[in-house]
Parts: structure tokens; C-alpha cells; sequence
């Protein structure tokens, strides 16, 4: 992977994502190279090299510091656009100088991850109580893992993770998305996830990001080729696709039935959009 250097000329951004007011991406880019990644069809990040490069905002803690000094952010979000632990973190420690920012100016923050890494930095988030982990576990099986996302972590190290976090009493919501039609089933996800989590959300995928084709491609021969013809046909019309998000919803309201302690979202983008600014993370089911 190609590693460059970034220097920013601001690391705060605003958001129209309605979990926190602004937005921090410490890197351009992610070495977990997910497949299905919305980011790549972000026109700020468009690159040839998506998947094979990444930059680093090695001046994100200086020009925090500066932002601050005229933005009283609410919440921060951070990684809505890369994975703010991956390996190159333990390197050059990027996340970790922008925490430490967050937590001096007592600045509460939203952190999208799917990384086992956060396990070092877990006694940093919680110090203040309001900061918040939505961990990503969208499979329940490392052949699909394997498939879709090849460098990010294991089924095990993720469930390690999440019980780390239950243990330290950090607020937690696990974060089932993107959502693969008949790639795995929420029934196994459920059967292997902690018993103590609160809140999950379920995101389905949307066809028109994250190459879709290349998933086809992946899925096709090596998961079953039923799989694969009935991935296709969810996204063929929105007729299809409106059919298979209220069976869904079926679903998970049995799900709910099942596990009345645990509170559920469920994000169903727009069959033409993927994202619009009426998308609400906050609205239970």
C-alpha cells in the first residue's frame, strides 16, 4: 500500500449524518479495502488507487486545535468516511492525538468502527460517558469476511472486541451494515452476538455505491449461486427491492419480539439515493 502525507487545512468538517454535527477523518482512504465501501464513490475521494493507497493528516491534531478555538462542536463523529483504527494507526497514532483533543476540550464523539485495534484505546473514550462506539458486525462468518472485506478483522476478534466494550461500560451500538441480501442471516448474526448489547441498527446495502458489480463477481460461484440470483433480483426494480425491505422488517420485528431489552434501527436508503439528509440513525423501530 502507498502511504502519503497529508497536511489539512481542516480536520473538522460539518455533517449531514444526524449522529453528531461535525465529522473528523483522520485518513483518506482504509487499508481494510471492504469491497462493498461507500467511500470510493465519494467525489472527494475518488482515486484510481482507492484501495491501494493511503494518506495519512499527520497535522490533524495542530489544525484541531486551531478549529476549536472558533467551533463548539455538540458531537464529533469520527470515521465516516475510513476506518480511524487501522493498522497504520498504531504507527502514527493519528485517532489517538485527535481523542486526546476531544477529551481536554470535554467534546463528546460518535465512533464508526468494525477494528479491533480500539481495544487500546478504550480507557480514552471512556472518560467521558457520553461518547458512543457503533461497532460494525455485519456477517457471522469469516468465509464472507474473507470474501467482501479480506484485511479487516475476524469474527473473533470483533466478538472480543464488543465484550471489551460491554465490559468497560461504554455506550455501544452494533452497527449491522452494510446488510447483504442473502449473504448471512440476521438469525446467525443474533446467535453469535454478546447477550448484554442495548442497541442494534440494521442498514441494508444500496446497489447504485460500493461496486456492486465486483460484489456480484465475489459472491458469484463461491458463496451458492441462489446467493447470487437472488442478490440480483432484490435491486432489479424498486418493486423488488420495497418487497424484500418489508420482509426484512419482519424480521427483525420478530428479532424484537425475541429480545425485547434490546432497542433496533433499521435504515432503508431510497431505492434511487442512497443517501439523503432525511435519513434519521435515531429513530427506533
Amino acid at each position: 500500500m502507498d502511504i502519503y502525507f497529508i497536511r489539512t487545512q481542516k480536520i473538522l468538517a460539518t455533517t449531514q449524518i444526524n449522529l453528531a454535527d461535525y465529522v473528523i477523518n483522520p485518513y483518506r482512504g482504509c487499508e481494510f479495502g471492504c469491497l462493498y465501501c461507500y467511500s470510493q464513490e465519494n467525489k472527494n475521494l475518488q482515486n484510481p488507487k482507492f484501495f491501494n493507497s493511503l494518506g495519512i493528516k499527520i497535522n490533524a491534531q495542530e489544525i484541531l486545535e486551531h478549529q476549536l478555538y472558533y467551533i463548539k462542536p455538540k458531537r464529533v463523529l469520527l470515521g465516516s468516511t475510513t476506518e480511524c483504527f487501522q493498522y497504520k494507526e498504531l504507527e502514527y497514532k493519528i485517532t489517538e492525538q485527535i481523542l486526546l483533543v476531544l477529551n481536554k476540550y470535554k467534546i463528546p464523539y460518535t465512533i464508526l468502527t468494525k477494528s479491533y485495534l480500539i481495544n487500546k484505546y478504550l480507557l480514552l473514550i471512556k472518560e467521558n460517558p457520553e461518547n458512543k462506539i457503533y461497532f460494525t458486525f455485519n456477517c457471522a462468518s469469516n468465509q464472507i469476511i474473507k470474501l467482501l472485506e479480506e484485511k479487516s478483522p475476524t469474527i473473533e476478534q470483533r466478538l472480543e472486541t464488543i465484550e471489551n466494550i460491554l465490559e468497560k461500560n461504554i455506550n455501544l451500538r452494533i452497527h449491522i451494515g452494510p446488510f447483504i441480501p442473502y449473504l448471512d442471516d440476521l438469525n446467525k448474526i443474533f446467535n453469535i452476538l454478546p447477550k448484554k448489547i442495548k442497541e442494534v441498527d440494521i442498514e441494508l446495502y444500496h446497489h447504485k455505491m460500493g461496486n456492486f458489480q465486483k460484489i456480484l463477481q465475489a459472491v458469484y460461484k463461491k458463496i451458492d449461486d441462489d446467493a447470487y440470483f437472488k442478490l440480483i433480483a432484490v435491486y432489479q426494480n424498486p418493486k423488488a427491492y420495497l418487497y424484500f425491505t418489508q420482509n426484512l422488517k419482519e424480521k427483525i420485528l420478530e428479532l424484537k419480539i425475541l429480545n425485547p431489552e434490546i432497542n433496533f434501527f433499521y435504515i432503508v436508503p431510497n431505492f434511487d439515493n442512497f443517501y439523503e439528509n432525511t435519513i434519521n440513525y435515531q429513530q427506533p423501530l
